[in-house]
């Protein structure tokens, strides 16, 4: 599904953001404001582009999200 998305397929990507839901709505609640939600799915629109499989990749990608621009909005 990634790759189809990374390739530019829009129905893949919408595919991606809707599995990836109940995860978008958890972090959103632990960052803490309004604007959170519109916020992931933008940075998930933008990682589908960098995505590395096998890696930890996107372990590494959310945690640096987490502890940039949003550390103090909590």
């Amino acid at each position: 599904m990634i790759d189809k998305a990374r390739s530019g397929d829009q129905e893949a990507l919408i595919q991606v953001v809707q599995r990836l839901t109940p995860l978008i709505k958890k972090y959103s609640r632990r960052l803490g404001y309004h604007d959170a939600y519109p916020d992931l799915v933008f940075w998930i629109l933008a990682a589908v582009k960098r995505y590395k499989p096998k890696t930890t990749w996107g372990k590494d990608e959310l945690e640096r999200y987490f502890s940039g621009k949003h550390k103090d909005t909590r």
